[in-house]
């Protein structure tokens, strides 16, 4: 045996010594290390927990009784709704990278899991007692349904008392389950299919286990939404910013709001009324809840996700706004803010509203109408309005209905779901002449509801393709009376004034329509009007330099004070008394509506711009299915134009809006049209019509998808204070500006091709637009030049007959490129400003802006509409 001295006994004592701190502080990294991967793996699934944790919870809830009454599509799935008020985000499962069990309901209805897809156990209380899905005990689904969690050291663990006490799951051996280290027979959802049937209104769920659904009725009757929360600035909000929204309920018989500090929320009428704190020390996002109560106790939570910026909402303005807020000399803007029904400031009674008014419903079917059987039904149309109280006359080829004494018909006109013919063959050429206020003519829906136009119209005067007559039109056969005036003005007013002075008021009081005229060839009038082109660029025969400057501006009275005449809208025209200006009677109509349907025509595939088509019909005007003519306060919403010459014109009216329209089919000659009008808002107009390219008159090129009406929407005639408001035109036309003197426009927030020739008018009534057109944040899709124009758009092209556009105001035109001549031919100015040409500007709607600060806040159809 060998013996060793303490030396050699010592040495590797020592040695294994000095090696046991760095051995310590290795097995320290490295379980710092495995904690930290540890941490990283369970952090990585918590939300795949949670997904399978509110799985579990929304089956519960359902089996014990729980009605859905809210099915949302999300990303990852739906959102489930329960009348309960609780809300769950559930989607089909997807295998796991991780040993996830496999949840189901055993043959004894007990929640049970397994982790190899064939052995399982039942999930059981602290007690020891199982837990079963179908138990009547009423205790919510959180206290019975189990809830699984990873801990630290990554082993799955069970709460089904919210919380209060876990239990580990363990395998048939009892052995502790690690969540990492392999892959489970588990998913993600305790669902392998859902199918939501909205039609049917019905729910279909199956288990991961399971081979077929199990259905569950849905409520859908049970809501409240919010119009236009939607949109991309919708829930955006500056300091102190009031935004209102219309708010459509069904079944709602209680309301709680649950808003953060510093905001105030109220809902009162369908109305919801939002105003952001005056204060905040950053940019944030909070949650305004509206908690919903139905008839039948059912609860839901509405929430609204609210941005809240640290500036006020003009702090980011533009020049041109900031320039229009301070009443700077240098300010190139007009207030069009008392534009559409009612000046913009709330939106058209719906249908149960006019009911409530006194308005009798008067259904066409109750009179003969049969939709969808190919067969006539205007008699019926006619007999419902004589049954509402009109009285029929012919006049030569129109069908006039009227009312004694113009009184309003008080009637709603209804075309429940299908199609109506009104006009055949043997209906050719003949007008329904609706000649009476206080209506509503209105469909199942624009989608349900179609009036159609089987049998083209021809020319009233063969080679004038603009007369085909129109199908129906809802007129004042009165309008301006030319005839006399009521009064003369006697002083001068300036431009954005509300008030006048005149000659006697005897004939004048608060509450009156009136026009507000002038008509005078005196050169140094025309000459103001065309400025800063000469009237040598136009030709002697030209409508304003031979018959003179002509202006219609009409007006509501607020009040008479003296000889001196307030209006209830500013005046957008300077009024100086030297060219002589008068008031005039204004006859009209008001408070008709037409919503909720589609007009369509059979307009040709080959639509050509001022061509005749067979049989003494015109491109341009044969399909005509309704107009509007001296209407105020009066709208069209919610309606669909198919395949037709022109959607709508609103004709000699004042304070009518047009929107939520959308037009298809085969391309035809205009779109909707502010037409001798006032303030008129023509808004959310989708034209997507398609056909021919036409690159100049007479020639046809490719088939274009999506080309639109030849004239989008836009202006003709003398047109004062129109809006053309987030109106989508299209790839081969442009805004219309028709000639005939119209002025101060807004084209704003507008899409669509920007084509030279596309604005119409005829080459004797040219200027195209006077002055105060305004294009802001125009989005291009398409630019195009004529030949002549050197690579740029020319407003006014002095070697042409068409083509003049007094200087407009550009700003934040953006989109495709284009190239905006500072001056052509002479050196006479081709714009009047020009600024962040290429990048769009805030505000991105000047309508809604201008609205915002006269009012306070921005009204509810607005919000809406976005």
């Amino acid at each position: 045996m060998r013996t060793m001295n303490i030396k050699q006994l010592l040495v590797p004592a020592v040695c294994s010594l000095l090696l046991l701190p760095l051995q310590s502080c290795d097995d320290d990294a490295d379980k710092q290390a495995q904690a930290e991967y540890m941490k990283e793996q369970i952090a990585a699934f918590e939300s795949t927990v949670d997904q399978l944790n509110a799985s579990i919870l929304c089956y519960q809830s359902l089996l014990s009784g729980e009605i859905p009454v809210g099915i949302t599509p999300i990303e990852t799935g739906y959102k489930v709704e329960l009348s309960g008020g609780n809300a769950y985000n559930i989607g089909t499962g997807e295998k796991v990278d991780a040993f996830f069990p496999l949840i189901t309901i055993s043959q004894n209805g007990n929640w049970a899991y397994s982790f190899d897809g064939s052995n399982y156990l039942d999930f059981t209380d602290p007690s020891g007692k199982t837990l079963n899905a179908y138990s009547l005990e009423d205790i919510e689904a959180a206290y019975r349904s189990p809830q699984l969690q990873i801990d630290n050291e990554g082993f799955w663990k069970m709460t089904c008392d919210g919380g209060t006490t876990y239990a580990y799951l363990s395998d048939t051996s009892r052995s502790r389950i690690a969540a990492f280290g392999g892959k489970g027979s588990g998913m993600s959802s305790l669902f392998s299919d859902i199918v939501y049937n909205e039609t049917a209104g019905k729910l279909s769920l199956a288990l991961g286990v399971d081979k077929g659904l199990k259905d569950f009725p849905v409520i859908n009757n049970f809501y409240l939404k919010v119009k236009g929360s939607e949109a991309e600035d919708g829930l955006t909000f500056f300091l102190n910013e009031e935004r209102k929204y219309e708010v459509e309920t069904s079944d709602v018989v209680r309301t709680r709001i649950k808003a953060p500090d510093g905001w105030t929320v109220t809902l009162e009428n369908d109305e919801l009324s939002i105003k952001a704190p005056a204060t905040t020390s950053a940019t944030k996002t909070q949650n305004i809840n509206i908690i919903i109560t139905s008839s039948k106790q059912y609860q839901r939570t509405v929430t609204l996700e609210a941005k809240l910026q640290n500036t006020t909402f003009d702090a980011d303005y533009c020049n041109a706004w900031k320039e229009f807020v301070s009443g700077s000399e240098n300010n190139v803007l007009l207030d069009f803010s008392y534009a559409g029904y009612m000046h913009g400031e709330v939106a058209p009674p719906e249908m149960e509203e006019l009911i409530a008014r006194g308005y009798k419903v008067f259904d066409v079917t109750h009179y003969g109408a049969i939709p969808d059987d190919d067969k006539s039904d205007r008699e019926a149309f006619l007999k419902a309005l004589e049954a509402a109280g009109a009285k029929r006359t012919l006049n030569g080829n129109t069908t006039r209905m009227q009312v004694n004494g113009d009184a309003p018909l008080n009637a709603i006109i209804y075309f429940p779901k299908g199609e109506y013919i009104l006009q055949t063959e043997e209906e050719v050429d003949k007008t329904i002449s609706l000649t009476m206020g206080g209506f509503l003519i209105k469909g199942a829906g624009r989608n349900l509801t179609t009036l159609k136009m089987n049998a083209k119209n021809t020319m009233a005067t063969p080679g004038d393709m603009w007369t085909c007559p129109t199908m129906i039109e809802i007129k004042n056969y009165s309008g301006v009376n030319m005839k006399s005036d009521i009064t003369e003005v006697v002083a001068d007013t300036p431009k954005g004034g509300f008030e006048i002075t005149v000659g006697s008021v005897s004939k004048i009081k608060a509450g009156d329509w009136v026009c507000l005229y002038v008509k005078n060839n005196d050169p140094e009038f025309v000459a103001k009007e065309i400025a800063p082109h000469p009237i040598s660029d136009l030709n002697a025969a030209t409508s304003i330099v031979k018959d003179g400057a002509e202006i219609y501006d009409l007006h509501q009275v607020a009040s008479v004070n003296g000889n001196k005449v307030t209006f209830k809208e500013p005046i957008m025209h300077e009024v100086e008394a030297k060219y002589n200006w008068v008031i005039k009677e204004y006859k009209h109509y008001e408070n008709v509506g037409v919503e909720d349907i589609a007009f369509e025509g059979k307009a040709e595939e080959r639509f050509q711009h001022h061509e005749s088509s067979s049989n003494n019909g015109s491109y341009d005007s044969e399909y005509k299915l309704i107009d509007l003519v001296r209407l105020t306060n009066s709208w069209m919403r919610r309606v669909n134009f198919i395949s037709v010459s022109e959607a709508a014109s609103l004709v000699s009216c004042a304070n009518v809006s047009a929107y939520d329209i959308e037009i298809s089919g085969n391309r035809g000659h205009s779109a909707v049209r502010s037409n001798s009008s006032s303030r008129v808002f023509i808004g959310k107009v989708y034209d997507h019509s398609s056909g021919y390219r036409i690159p100049k008159a007479g020639q046809l090129a490719e088939w274009m998808e999506n080309a639109g009406q030849y004239h989008g929407c836009g202006v003709s005639k003398p047109s004062m204070g129109a809006v053309i408001w987030n109106v989508q035109w299209g790839d081969d036309a442009c805004y219309e500006a028709h000639a005939s003197q119209p002025r101060a426009t807004l084209i704003d927030r507008c899409t669509g091709a920007f084509i030279p020739s596309r604005q119409g008018g005829d080459r004797y009534e040219v200027p195209n637009h006077l002055g105060d057109l305004i294009i802001w944040n125009m989005n291009a899709t398409r630019t195009g030049y004529e030949s002549n124009w050197n690579n740029q758009f020319v407003w006014w092209d002095k070697s042409s007959a068409w083509s003049k556009t007094v200087p407009p105001v550009i700003v934040g035109f953006h989109g495709a490129s284009i190239n905006f001549a500072e001056t052509f031919i002479s050196d006479v100015p081709q714009n009047k400003r020009i600024e962040s040409q290429g990048s769009r500007v805030e505000p991105y709607s000047l309508y809604e802006a201008q609205l915002r600060r006269r009012l306070g806040y921005v009204p509810a159809w607005l919000t809406a509409l976005k």
